[in-house]
């Protein structure tokens, strides 16, 4: 899309085999971003209308937002 993350490289989408393993990377992600003191714009656990998961997760230069969520398509 337009002005997404991924087009400045600032985004990565991971693909899972199920929630399970789609929860286990947000948790390391959200483990590591509060142990390093790293901030982080989104954390989504993304499903589409197929039944398939990914983790999206982003970052900014600045005005990091620390968005979490579980999204449905």
């Amino acid at each position: 899309a337009k002005g997404s993350n991924h087009l400045a490289g600032c985004a990565v989408d991971i693909r899972c085999y199920g929630i399970e393993q789609a929860i286990r990377y947000a948790t390391i992600l959200l483990d590591y971003a509060d142990e390093s003191k790293q901030e982080f714009d989104e954390l989504f656990i993304e499903k589409n209308k197929y039944g398939r998961y990914w983790v999206h997760f982003a970052v900014r230069p600045k005005d990091n937002r620390r968005k979490i969520a579980f999204l449905y398509g």
